[in-house]
């Protein structure tokens, strides 16, 4: 699901070097949600290499909690498709790309009132389209720096609970829209058979409840709580390392862990792991 900060080291760092023109990526992690355990993810990738040009689709799948806690945005089973398009010239990456999913929720409520346990059944989508500019620079032998800047646009419909005065919890359902930015740099150590990379970012939105970010494993499969502003503009650091070691000359194993430092709803942390085939 490019452009995604730390995939985008893994392709720009190759562990595996092949002149094939098709590539399957499968990948799977977990995000661990402050006070919300943790919530797994998996994807698939599909892209064929054209020369200068990289066509890609996928899907992708994000579990949802089964309980919340009355008044917080309700947690959704996501599922997602994405398109995108990357094109090289000289040492410049520039990359588009569009996702539609929809969303489930399913939560369990207790009303902490009277203990009334109550599911919610409802849907919602999603829609993102953004782009990123990366700047692929080797400064050493082995080692390559990448600068880059990405903007995308979300529109996510989301849910929450409310607890009127008197009688059963509600369910309040809305679109939350906004724009994010990001920008950061990723170095990676490359050798025979394998790249260990370092990330690091800064990022910025308009609506921190919009966020469903290509740019972020981290922040992509969690659903944010937000006390009192729900439509509340937000800035934060992300902060990773990923890793690629050659399996044989067409597959490779790819892995990443990354953090959020300031994100307004509490810090998140996502460990992920994959194969590449190439073909």
């Amino acid at each position: 699901m490019r452009p995604r900060c730390l995939a985008l080291a893994l392709l720009l760092v190759p562990g595996a070097a092949s002149a094939s023109n098709w590539a399957l990526e499968l990948s799977g992690g977990l995000a661990a949600l402050p006070d919300e355990g943790s919530q797994p993810f998996v994807s698939a990738m599909l892209s064929r290499q054209m020369g200068a040009v990289q066509l890609r689709g996928g899907v992708a799948w994000y579990g949802g909690d089964d309980e919340a806690d009355p008044a917080d945005l309700l947690p959704a089973e996501t599922w997602q498709a994405t398109v995108g398009a990357g094109f090289v010239t000289g040492p410049v990456l520039v990359d588009v790309y569009a996702s539609v999913g929809r969303r489930r929720f399913d939560p369990v409520v207790r009303d902490l009132r009277n203990n009334q346990v109550i599911r919610f059944e409802a849907e919602g989508g999603l829609f993102t389209l953004g782009g990123s500019l990366t700047l692929d620079t080797p400064v050493a032998p082995g080692w390559t720096a990448a600068p880059f800047v990405s903007l995308s646009y979300s529109a996510l419909d989301t849910a929450r609970t409310i607890v009127p005065p008197a009688g059963a919890p509600l369910i309040d359902e809305r679109t939350e829209k906004g724009v994010t930015g990001t920008a950061g740099l990723s170095v990676a150590r490359d050798w025979g058979g394998g790249s260990l990379g370092v990330y690091l970012a800064g990022a910025a939105t308009s609506n921190r409840a919009s966020v469903d970010r290509q740019g972020s494993a981290v922040l992509a499969a969690r659903v944010p709580r937000l006390p009192g502003d729900e439509d509340g503009g937000d800035a934060w650091l992300e902060y990773g390392l990923s890793g690629s070691m050659a399996l044989s000359e067409t597959m490779s194993l790819d892995a990443a862990v990354t953090r959020t430092l300031g994100f307004a709803d509490g810090e998140t942390t996502s460990v992920s792991a994959g194969v590449r085939i190439a073909f």
